[in-house]
């Protein structure tokens, strides 16, 4: 466990810091990533069993990293089916034209940096606390949140009445608030002055 701390400290002394908290202290308010951890480590034993292996020592920092992109939502909801077409972005299908190489996969760091941009992980993470508890964020493929990309933006107010209508009329201001960001998001980054129409 120590080790683990001291080993990695020269690499990002705040960011170990703050994974050694999240995985090892026995506190629940600061390890809150431990019991994820535990779960992947002991799926990853059973699983690597089936195939005749025995496991002493699974490394903790890559089992964090993997809990961390599987954990499931508050309604048990995992992350590929909530933004599925900006998850597509990051993790492509496998189809024929990619192998037979008519078809290019831009580079990891590519694809991350359009995971973080699409406007359905977007409009995921601009979601409030309190319309995430209600179920709110996740958008079906070809849509952000309900509004169906390709066809003209919807006023805002018309997003909201689809929203409130979602979770039973709750939400209050928020659900205003989240319904401008997605009219913005589904109309797409503004025109910078000089920039072609």
């Amino acid at each position: 466990m120590l080790s683990d701390l001291f080993m990695t400290l020269g690499k990002g002394v705040a960011e170990q810091l703050t994974y050694w908290c999240h995985t090892y202290l026995p506190l629940p308010p600061f390890s809150r990533w431990r019991r994820a951890t535990d779960e992947v480590i002991e799926a990853i034993r059973a699983n690597a069993r089936r195939y005749g292996i025995d496991v002493d020592r699974i490394d903790r920092r890559n089992a964090y990293q993997v809990a961390r992109m599987s954990v499931p939502n508050r309604h048990g909801e995992h992350l590929p089916d909530l933004v599925p077409d900006a998850y597509n972005r990051y993790s492509p299908t496998s189809c024929a034209k990619t192998h037979s190489g008519k078809k290019k996969i831009a580079a990891p760091s590519e694809r991350r940096r359009e995971f973080l941009e699409h406007p359905q992980t977007l409009a995921y993470l601009l979601a409030p606390s309190s319309l995430a508890r209600l179920g709110l964020g996740g958008s079906a493929p070809g849509t952000i949140m309900g509004v169906p990309i390709g066809q003209p933006t919807p006023p805002a107010g018309v997003i909201a009445g689809n929203l409130r209508e979602a979770i039973g009329g709750k939400g209050g201001r928020d659900v205003d608030v989240l319904a401008g960001a997605i009219a913005k998001l589904h109309a797409g980054l503004p025109r910078q002055e000089g920039q072609a129409a």
